[in-house]
Formats: structure tokens, C-alpha cells, sequence
């Protein structure tokens, strides 16, 4: 890049940004130009406050790009537009077609338009020469060929016909259509709309072009390495739509076409287009590229994500001599190769993966993993897939992660630290077990002990923790041996002592009783919405014989048909019975402790 690790920022006019020989390049993927007719009116609303001397300038807000090449006497600069697209692609269109009007107006209105079409509007370094100063979006590129071929006729403009794209008319056109009017308006009437004479019209046309390049003014920014273009964005745009993570990379990725219209079409449809179809919604694609960035380097922050991915996407390209559709599709198959395991961690699309590791991804799945995860999880599950990784060492690793985070779950520890945890735990511990066991914990990161644990599932509250339905269901499909999350109905939680203590209980459970054991496990179970709504607060005889034929959860039907009462006793026996299948369940590995960790090339 020609720009520097500092953010510069300065006032500029619209001449002299349109002035310099630099080719503005508006992302090839990104929205197309939507401009319409509110949004030119209050343009010339503000244009006209300056013709008329209200004003000396107007400020027309932010212009942000990123500084790809700088100019030099042969070869015109590139600027990649981040933000001010619409109002940047509107102004080149205005001095368009201000030349458009100026050329009939006699050799005085030919000199001003020659002067906007080579000081402006064409590029006159040799490796561009005669090519707009502006390039849109390539979904506009028909419309804006359409444009140019029109408004500016005579002269010597280079487009490429063969590859454009999008519609003939559209939202530019007609926007075009609306500002060549209000030039009109402006410099071929009087104020009574009566026709002008010819040196008036030229009069009044040389005022617009001195008020357009002198007299409108952006700040223009352009972006350090050290800038994340999205931060930016989102910062200039609190009421816009947000320029996300996602748009960026396709920008960036698909630019290297920017030369190639007819390919670029080609190549986003069959590389890009699919990689994103790849993914099962918005927010799941938008969230990729954080933990895939932490795969090529855990150092990284998310507000360094997008160049830290440029510069890895600049490394792997530069050992060989690459076309810009190789450097494409190599840039492709390294954003894509931890995909199918990000769908299966985030989602649940497991069918890439052995069939032995289904369960514990599904569970990892269920358990609201935390986002913090990927990063390990991504690079185990891939590493299976090229047979680096065995696959029961996997399995064994993903269980001692589902097992960590219950148990951490189910004692209401905060998730601080975690982060630290898995983004390096690849580079620490590949797929060993014993590995994973011992890096999974740190000076602040614990494992809860076996004691701890315990005591959390006897008399801890369980009710309200996010885990709560996981267990509940974990435990079902263990007594039941079905595939709960799909067989069954949606599950509930339900309290067989009610939440309210009411005198249906009072002759059981002291006040004290119901409060230390109300929301605990062992009072807990799953029901379908209509059985728990039939419940509701009755006493322990009428849910009794409501729930022992009706409910289809095993583990509820087993709690109504075997226990006669419900008391403080029969629920501290039920607790001590969860807690050892619980601690068998989730165990501490206590074994994989002291072992000694062998290395792997993982």
C-alpha cells in the first residue's frame, strides 16, 4: 500500500480531489448506487446556498479511503472508497454532466467542457489514459457505460463494453436524468423560467463549475495500516447502515479484478458467491472471520482483523508468480478450509465430519458454546478432516472441552480469561488430550475439582443458568436413550416443588427447606409446554397422577411414578444420585493431570 501507518485526515474540495490523477475505485461487490430524488434535492438545496451567496462553501461530509498506489509520471494513483461512495459517485456524475451541457453552448461553453473532461473526469497518465476518473461498483457499470457514452459523446472515453453488469436504467440513471435537470434549471433559465441568451447561459455555467470544485468540501481520510476500515465506518455512520466485517474481505479479496470486469463476474459467482451461500445465515458469515484471523495468528485483536488478513493474504501470494485469478482462488482456498468446521461448531452441520464425532460437536453445540472456542475447534475438526488429527484423540479433546465448561457453567463462573485460553490452545496442545487437559487451565482459569462440583449439583441453584436445559436434556437422553432434541416435544423447565410456596407444601417443606432446595437440580425436570402449564401450582398428589401417565420425559415420569411423597429427604437422595452420574459424566480427568504431554506437529 502507498499509505502510512497514520491516519491522515485534511480538508478537501471537490476539484481537487476529482483534480488529482488518482482512479477512485468505488469495492466491485459492494451496494450499488442508490441515490434518489430526496437525496439529490437536498444536494442542491445546499448547492444552492452557495450560488446564491448564503454561503461562502458547504460542507458535504466524509470521504474515507484506502490509499492502494500512489501516483507517479507515468502511472495514475488508486484509492479504494470506504465510505462516501453514493455522495462521491453523485458529484463525478454532476461534473459529467455539467460538460455535457457546457459543449453545446458555443466554443466558451467547449472550452469549459474540454477542461472538465481532462482536468477532472478522464485519467491523462499514460497507464490509464482516457478512463473515468471514477470507477463504480460493477453492478452500476451498465448504467454508468450508458451514461458516459451519452453525456460525453465526443470525446475519448475508454470503457469496457464486453463486461459490464447490472441493468441499462436504474437508480443512477434516473439520478443522472434528475441533475442534468437541475443544471438546467440553473444555468439555461432565467428566475422567471424564461430561456437565457447564449453568454448568459456560459455566464452562469462557468459559476456552477467554480461553485462545485472551489466551493464544495468533504474531509477526506485515509486509512493507516494500523486502522480497521470497519471501525471507521461504523464510527462516521451511527444512523447508516453498517459496512461489516464480511465486506471488507470481499472487497479486498475480489479488487485484484478490478482490471477484469468479465471475470470478476465470473469468479465471484463460482469462488465467492458459493463460499458465502456456504454458510447457513447474515450473522454466521459476519462472525467468521474473527476466529479464522486467530487461526493465522493468535495474537490478533478484532480490530486488527481485517489487515492482519491482508498481510497473511499478501504473504502466501508472494513466494510465486501469480495471475489475478490464481492469487484469487489461492486467497479462496485458505479463507475457506476451516469452513466446514465453523458450520459444524456454530451451527450444526456436522455431515463433513466422521461420524464418531457428531455427538460431541452436536453437545459443544447445544451447550451455547462460547464464541472463544472456535479458534481450537476450528483447527481440530479441520486437521480431522486431512487425516492429521486422529480421530478418537479428537473426540476425547472435544469431550474434556464440553466437560470444563459444564462444569464451569454449572458453578456460575464468568467466562473471563477463556479467550486467552483457546486461541493459543492449538499451538500449545494440537489434538492431545493430555494436552488439552493440562493447557486448558491457568493462574486464573480453573477446572473445578470434583468437591466443587459436587456441591454445585447437590445445592447449587441450577435454575436460570444458561446450562440448565443442556443438563436437563443430557440426563434425559442418558435414562431414555433417545435423541431428545429431536424426538421429543420442546422442553420446559419445571419445578416439581413449585417456585411459590403455597400450604399444599407447607406440611413437607419449612420456608427455609423450600428456598435451599427450590431451584436445585434435584427439583428440576423437563416437561412439554402444555403438560407444565397443566401443572402449574398444584400439589404433589394431583401433578402426581396428572404427570406419571401424561408426561413423554422418562426422567420426569420415573420421579412421579417411583416416589410416593416429595420431601426434603427424597430430594437430598435424588441429588446425591445425579451428583455421581454427573461427576461420571463430566469428569475432571484427573488421570491426564500428571501425565507428561507429549509434542505433536500440530
Amino acid at each position: 500500500m502507498a499509505n502510512t501507518n497514520g491516519l491522515q485526515a485534511e480538508p478537501i474540495r471537490l476539484g481537487q480531489r476529482l483534480g488529482d490523477q488518482v482512479q477512485l475505485y468505488c469495492p466491485l461487490f459492494q451496494r450499488s448506487y442508490v441515490w434518489g430524488q430526496q437525496q439529490i434535492n437536498q444536494l442542491w438545496d445546499d448547492i444552492d446556498t452557495v450560488l446564491d451567496g448564503q454561503y461562502q462553501s458547504r460542507f458535504l461530509g466524509a470521504l474515507v479511503f484506502d490509499d492502494e498506489q500512489g501516483q507517479t509520471a507515468s502511472k495514475a494513483g488508486q484509492y479504494w472508497v470506504i465510505d462516501g461512495q453514493q455522495r462521491l459517485t453523485t458529484m463525478y456524475l454532476t461534473v459529467v454532466a455539467l460538460a455535457s451541457i457546457a459543449r453545446k453552448w458555443g466554443d466558451e461553453g467547449r472550452v469549459i467542457a474540454n477542461d472538465l473532461y481532462s482536468d477532472y473526469l478522464v485519467s491523462t497518465k499514460s497507464d490509464t489514459r482516457y478512463r473515468p476518473r471514477l470507477r463504480p461498483t460493477l453492478r452500476d457499470t451498465h448504467q454508468f457505460n450508458s451514461i458516459m457514452q451519452i453525456a460525453l459523446a465526443e470525446y475519448d472515453v475508454v470503457l469496457d463494453l464486453t463486461a459490464q453488469a447490472g441493468d441499462a436504467e436504474g437508480n443512477m440513471t434516473k439520478s443522472f436524468s434528475l441533475v442534468r435537470r437541475k443544471i438546467e434549471e440553473r444555468t439555461l433559465l432565467d428566475e422567471l423560467g424564461q430561456p437565457l441568451e447564449g453568454s448568459d447561459v456560459v455566464e452562469r455555467i462557468a459559476h456552477l463549475r467554480d461553485v462545485l470544485l472551489d466551493q464544495l468540501e468533504f474531509v477526506e481520510i485515509r486509512l493507516g495500516d494500523f486502522h480497521d476500515a470497519n471501525e471507521v465506518f461504523d464510527r462516521l455512520n451511527k444512523e447508516g447502515m453498517r459496512l461489516g466485517l464480511i465486506d471488507l474481505v470481499r472487497n479486498e479479496v475480489l479488487k485484484r479484478l478490478k482490471d477484469d470486469a468479465s471475470m470478476a463476474l465470473q469468479l465471484y459467482a463460482s469462488e465467492w458467491q458459493s463460499f458465502e451461500e456456504n454458510f447457513p445465515n447474515a450473522a454466521s458469515r459476519e462472525s467468521y472471520f474473527f476466529p479464522f484471523a486467530l487461526t493465522v495468528d493468535s495474537t490478533i485483536t478484532k480490530a486488527t482483523t481485517f489487515k492482519r488478513l491482508v498481510k497473511h493474504w499478501r504473504d502466501i501470494t508472494s513466494d510465486g508468480e501469480f495471475t489475478a485469478k490464481q492469487e484469487l482462488k489461492e486467497i479462496m482456498g485458505d479463507l475457506s478450509r476451516h469452513q466446514a468446521a465453523y458450520n459444524a461448531i456454530d451451527s450444526g452441520n456436522v455431515t463433513a465430519f466422521d461420524k464418531d464425532l457428531h455427538a460431541g460437536i452436536l453437545r459443544l453445540n447445544g451447550l451455547n458454546r462460547p464464541s472463544t472456542l472456535y479458534p481450537y475447534a476450528m483447527q481440530l475438526l479441520t486437521a480431522t478432516l486431512g487425516g492429521d488429527a486422529p480421530v478418537e484423540d479428537a473426540v476425547a479433546c472435544l469431550d474434556i472441552i464440553e466437560a470444563f465448561l459444564v462444569r464451569r457453567a454449572l458453578l456460575g463462573i464468568e467466562p473471563t480469561g477463556l479467550h486467552a485460553i483457546f486461541k493459543k490452545l492449538w499451538s500449545d496442545a494440537g489434538w492431545s488430550p493430555l494436552g488439552v487437559r493440562q493447557s486448558i487451565v491457568s493462574k486464573t482459569v480453573v477446572y473445578p475439582s470434583d468437591e466443587q462440583f459436587s456441591a454445585a449439583v447437590v445445592s447449587g441453584s441450577l435454575y436460570g443458568r444458561r446450562v440448565a436445559p443442556f443438563i436437563l436434556a443430557e440426563y434425559e437422553h442418558d435414562q431414555s436413550k433417545i435423541d431428545v432434541m429431536k424426538m421429543l416435544p420442546a422442553m420446559t423447565i419445571d419445578h416439581v416443588m413449585p417456585q411459590k410456596y403455597n400450604q399444599h407444601w407447607a406440611d413437607k417443606f419449612s420456608p427455609e427447606q423450600h428456598a435451599q432446595w427450590v431451584n436445585t437440580w434435584a427439583n428440576l425436570v423437563p416437561l412439554s409446554g402444555p403438560a407444565n402449564s397443566s401443572k402449574q401450582d398444584r400439589s404433589w398428589g394431583e401433578a402426581r397422577e396428572l404427570l406419571q401417565a401424561e408426561t413423554v420425559f422418562s426422567t420426569t415420569k420415573n420421579i412421579y411414578f417411583k416416589n410416593v411423597d416429595w420431601t426434603p429427604e427424597v430430594l437430598a437422595a435424588r441429588a446425591a444420585e445425579l451428583s455421581g452420574w454427573a461427576l461420571a459424566r463430566w469428569p475432571f480427568y484427573s488421570s491426564l493431570t500428571e501425565a507428561s504431554v507429549p509434542r505433536l506437529d500440530g
